[in-house]
């Protein structure tokens, strides 16, 4: 009897120990804990606000291949349209005639520059502009 009641204190003695190691490790580990939808209602709130969010994104994503479709229509649309502006340009204007320089008969580089037309661009197109300068100088 005194065999069997010594387990059992051992035993019982190891799950206490147990216990008390889990409870002084989580005393000195901090642990942060997120409680979304802590109760029914919050989750359900909670699914709503995620819903109605990929809604608004669904419909911006919509909206931007609408106005993606049509730039590509007006793009597709003028892409002759500046064909021969350039060379117009230069034969029409007297002043530009005086400023060109004269081109080997087949040169070797074409430079374009592309800047934008949107939003706060100045320093880009300024940047863009400066690179070029510097370029062909």
């Amino acid at each position: 009897m005194m065999m069997q009641r010594s387990n059992l204190q051992r035993f019982a003695m190891g799950a206490y120990n147990q216990q008390a190691a889990l409870a002084s490790q989580n005393m000195f580990v901090p642990t942060q804990q997120r409680n979304f939808g802590a109760n029914e209602k919050q989750l359900k709130l909670r699914m709503k606000s995620v819903l109605s969010i990929k809604k608004i994104t669904k419909a911006m994503k919509m909206v931007a291949a609408s106005k993606m479709r049509g730039d590509l229509l007006r793009l597709d649309a003028g892409k002759h349209f500046g064909h021969n502006a350039v060379d117009m340009m230069f034969k029409c204007d007297t002043f530009m005639q005086r400023k060109t320089v004269e081109l080997p008969s087949e040169p070797s580089e074409l430079l374009v520059s592309i800047t934008s037309d949107k939003g706060l661009c100045g320093s880009i197109n300024s940047g863009i502009m400066r690179t070029v300068r510097d370029y062909v100088k």
